[in-house]
C-alpha cells in the first residue's frame, strides 16, 4: 500500500511540474516576442545624430605633414643599433661557448685521472671489494 501511495505522489508531482512549465511558457511567450522588436527600434534614432557630428568634426580637423627624411634617419639609426646589439650577442655567445668547452675538457681530464688512479690501486685484485 505504501508503494502505491509513493508512486501516486511521484506521478502527481511530475504532472504538476509539467503543468506549471506549460503554463509559464504560454504566459511569457507573447511578452518575449514583443521585447525583441522594441530593441531594434532604439538604434534607428541615433543614425542621424552621428552623421551631423562627424561632419562638424571633419571641418575642425588639422593635418600634419610627415617629414620622410627624419623617418629615414630614424630607420637607419634603428638598423645600426640592431647590428650593434647582434654583434654583442654573438660575441658573448662565442665567449660563453669557449668557457664551457674549456670547463668540459678540464672535467674530462679529472674524471680520467680519477678512474686511472682507482684502476692502479686495485692491481687486478678483488680485495678492495
Amino acid at each position: 500500500m505504501a508503494k502505491k501511495f509513493g508512486r501516486f505522489l511521484m506521478v502527481t508531482a511530475a504532472l504538476g511540474a509539467v503543468a506549471a512549465g506549460v503554463y509559464y511558457c504560454l504566459q511569457n511567450k507573447d511578452s518575449s516576442v514583443d521585447d525583441d522588436f522594441d530593441d531594434d527600434d532604439d538604434f534607428d534614432d541615433f543614425d542621424d545624430d552621428l552623421d551631423e557630428e562627424e561632419t562638424a568634426k571633419e571641418a575642425d580637423r588639422n593635418y600634419v605633414d610627415l617629414d620622410l627624411d627624419k623617418a629615414e634617419d630614424f630607420k637607419e639609426g634603428l638598423q645600426a643599433a640592431k647590428a650593434e646589439a647582434t654583434d654583442r650577442i654573438v660575441g658573448a655567445t662565442k665567449e660563453a661557448a669557449d668557457k664551457v668547452k674549456e670547463a668540459a675538457e678540464k672535467t674530462e681530464v679529472k674524471v680520467e685521472e680519477f678512474f686511472d688512479d682507482d684502476a692502479d690501486d686495485n692491481d687486478g685484485s678483488m680485495d678492495a671489494m
